[in-house]
């Protein structure tokens, strides 16, 4: 077939949903609402999300009379998370750590079950929204002061017995920790449908109007927001997740929470992690992101990093490639140091943070309405020396998530955070 139209382009929806031509290619497994999974086990009734290859589905579990997600996966890019997950229900060192107070702040594996040869289907909790979209709604984009530090707290244990367990996250930041929906699996169906209303739909159609294919959904669903309660969160999405003793060489990060290892192309491991906890520990003091996300590209975040950090390990420098090197070293940029740019953050001193661009420029400062300031001076200043030891160029440097307990637990007792 030519239409003159490509491929990846072919098949639109007109609501926000995932790309419909994910399904041309195998990525998304079409589901349909109402259509009854596993033996009759599971019926679908709301759509909760979608990734580059996954959708996420409220279904109905008929054997328990509660309500489930049900993540259903491409195996060819997704088979790490079920490796993982799998891992953390049945192994031995899992079942040795099944008390760890921190298993609660992962999300557990209900079940599974095939789709088809490429498709598998994982049976999880369902959870309210990502801590992100939380802190977006708040006042200053943070959580007061009691709320955050008992976020961090939950975090660093999840990832404490994700280390005990042999496992290193690999993506950790604050759009894979979702805040629980403990109500949610007991309502039953007439509530769920008083509460959520009728499921949004949007045709498929093809750009040339020709008939879309029977293997092409007619319709695509729009998701359900949850909001989820206030103080218990979970860390999710273990697409990224490796083995301690079996790192990858490459890790598919935002480019704001990339570790610096990462950026420069130097061998990884457990430890870019604890660099996750440090930015995500920042954006929940701060109510910013520790890098900004606008920032789209390796070599923005390099220079970034020097700014805030200073100069990288002198080995890391001259493996750079000679254009990123140079482009690096003609740059002006502006060495304020960790301690100054968080509290310039934690003001939101925008007139300090970007007063001139690189090129000497004025840049335009939005007003806003800002938070009331919960951490004095000397607070901030006990977080920033957690913070400069987790955001450290030298990976090993960064310590490990018990350490980071211990520290959460003397801020907890000194500053009513973290407690």
């Amino acid at each position: 077939m030519s239409t003159g139209t490509r491929f990846s382009d072919l098949y639109e929806c007109g609501i926000d949903v995932e790309d419909p031509n994910g399904y041309c290619t195998g990525r998304y497994f079409p589901v349909i609402l109402g259509s009854v999974l596993n033996n009759g086990r599971y019926r679908i009734m709301h759509k909760l999300g979608w990734g580059g290859f996954a959708t996420v589905w409220m279904a109905r579990d008929n054997w328990r009379d509660s309500n489930v997600a049900l993540k259903v996966i491409n195996m060819e890019n997704n088979a790490q998370e079920f490796k993982v997950l799998h891992h953390l229900q049945h192994s031995s060192v899992a079942r040795d750590n099944a008390d760890h107070p921190g298993r609660r702040s992962v999300v557990q594996l209900l079940d599974d079950f095939d789709l088809s040869v490429s498709h598998k289907c994982l049976v999880l909790p369902v959870m309210g929204m990502d801590l992100q979209t939380r802190m977006d709604a708040e006042n200053g984009h943070r959580l007061r002061k009691k709320n955050a530090g008992s976020v961090a707290r939950q975090v660093a244990l999840g990832l404490d017995y994700l280390w005990k367990c042999g496992i290193a996250h690999g993506d950790l930041h604050s759009k894979n920790v979702l805040f629980t929906a403990p109500a949610i699996p007991g309502l039953s169906e007439d509530q769920i449908r008083s509460h959520f209303g009728q499921p949004v739909t949007g045709a498929v159609s093809r750009q040339d109007s020709q008939q879309c294919p029977a293997s092409m959904p007619s319709y695509l669903v729009r998701p359900i927001s949850i909001r989820g309660n206030d103080a218990e969160v979970k860390i999710l999405d273990l697409g990224n997740a490796f083995f301690h003793d079996n790192p990858p060489t490459r890790l598919s990060n935002p480019w704001h929470v990339c570790a610096p290892e990462s950026l420069y192309d130097q061998p990884l491991n457990k430890f870019v992690d604890m660099w996750s906890m440090g930015c995500l520990l920042f954006e929940l003091i701060t109510g910013r992101t520790f890098m900004d996300s606008f920032l789209a590209n390796r070599i923005d975040m390099i220079r970034g990093l020097k700014g805030i950090l200073g100069q990288p390990p002198l080995e890391w420098y001259n493996d750079l490639d000679d254009n990123v090197r140079i482009t690096f070293d003609n740059t002006r940029i502006r060495n304020m140091g960790l301690v100054r740019y968080l509290q310039l953050n934690y003001n939101q001193d925008d007139s300090q943070l970007l007063d001139v661009d690189d090129e000497g420029e004025e840049i335009l400062i939005e007003e806003y309405e800002k938070p009331s300031p919960e951490f004095t001076d000397t607070e901030l200043m006990a977080l920033a020396g957690i913070l400069s030891r987790l955001l450290s160029y030298n990976p090993q440097a960064r310590g490990t998530p018990d350490i980071l307990l211990k520290d959460l637990s003397y801020l907890g007792s000194k500053l009513h955070f973290a407690k």
